[in-house]
């Protein structure tokens, strides 16, 4: 087969779709280097960002976006594959787009844009519905596509990320300490967050929950990573009414290497998201041996399994009640980082790849099994 492949989520930075997109594409092109794979790119693409896929069979071709379709047909590609909600060329066999979720059909939220959020639905909604086939994440996001964008669940493809090899437990001391020191992790044990000001990862009811855990407040900081952008006010608000200044730390975006640090050694990772397309942190954090506690919203129980606590993100009461647990029961701390070790490995790339690659086959005549 000849695949193109659109992979602007991999520019200019890499976020949690770009991970996907990477991650996805090297188990892809390892594991089936029978195919031909064009790697369709903006200019701003470099040769280093791209080095992951520097193989005989792979071909980078660096272009406009809105010149894709065009060197799709002159590469005579037999599908092409979209991977971030857009569709910018088509295969001799058809086209496929990756749609991660629909947070921003379910939790609409104000737009500067024009015509506010509704023409981007619109947009989405039209590629969805002239693909050959949608590829999702989740079962909860194939059941969303099927409801909001009226496409038949058998045009759906469910692909789920993974944890890969770099995402472990960090055993060094030395690390830890010094890692804790550079956030001003001062208290001897502190519960991880992430999700930054976004509304929909719902850390004002993650701040508010804490407040009134009063053992906790008293002797464990709770450390939010990601950006503080659009939504703040109400979280700084939340952390003053509770008066939990001192408590509470906002670290921003953090480097992978402490991320992985600090789920090490965090006494509990609380995700307490109102929806999600599929909730890499969980999973992330499973790996590192943190336990967990998280939503029982859309796609989060599939994702936790039996391995982390679920709770409804907006019972306060529940939450609060469910991070003492964690935090002061040993043994449940114990069994759920047992549990979670087990679940993350439970999701490979390499499995990732393989059920793309057969959505692949399906489509073209004669495909090698």
């Amino acid at each position: 087969m000849r695949i193109g492949l659109d992979i602007s989520p991999l520019v200019p930075h890499r976020a949690g779709i770009g991970n996907y997109v990477a991650h996805l594409l090297t188990a892809l092109v390892q594991d089936a280097p029978e195919h031909e794979y064009f790697l369709y790119a903006p200019h701003s693409l470099t040769l280093e960002d791209a080095a992951a896929f520097k193989y005989p069979h792979v071909r980078l071709v660096q272009c406009h976006k809105g010149l894709m379709g065009w060197h799709a047909s002159r590469d005579r590609v037999d599908l092409f594959h979209g991977l971030s909600f857009k569709l910018s060329g088509w295969g001799r066999y058809g086209g496929l787009v990756t749609i991660y979720d629909l947070a921003m059909d379910r939790l609409p939220q104000r737009s500067r844009k024009l015509f506010g959020q509704r023409w981007s639905f619109l947009r989405t909604r039209r590629t969805a519905r002239r693909a050959t086939r949608v590829v999702t994440i989740s079962n909860h996001s194939a059941s969303d596509i099927v409801e909001l964008y009226r496409v038949p669940r058998e045009r759906i493809a469910i692909v789920t990320p993974a944890v890969g090899p770099e995402f472990h437990s960090v055993k060094n001391g030395d690390i830890i300490q010094s890692t804790l020191s550079r956030y001003a992790i001062r208290r001897s044990r502190f519960i991880l967050a992430g999700g930054g000001a976004e509304p929909r990862k719902n850390v004002r009811g993650l701040i508010q929950a804490f407040a009134r855990a009063r053992e906790l407040r008293e002797s464990c900081h709770l450390v939010v990573v990601g950006g503080m952008g659009r939504g703040v006010e109400a979280i700084q608000e939340a952390v003053r009414v509770g008066q939990i200044e001192s408590a509470v730390i906002f670290p921003g975006h953090v480097p992978f290497e402490d991320l992985r640090a600090l789920y090490s050694a965090c006494a509990l990772f609380v995700f307490p998201s109102l929806y999600e397309g599929f909730g890499m942190p969980v999973l992330e954090a499973m790996a590192c041996g943190a336990p967990v506690v998280s939503s029982n919203t859309s796609s989060l129980p599939e994702v936790a399994g039996d391995a982390a606590l679920l709770v409804d993100p907006m019972d306060l009461d529940a939450m609060a009640d469910a991070m003492t647990r964690v935090v002061q029961d040993r043994d449940l701390s114990a069994d759920l980082r047992r549990r979670g070790a087990i679940r993350a490995k439970e999701f490979s790339w390499e499995r990732s790849a393989r059920d793309l690659l057969k959505v692949y086959r399906d489509l073209v005549p004669g495909a090698a099994a």
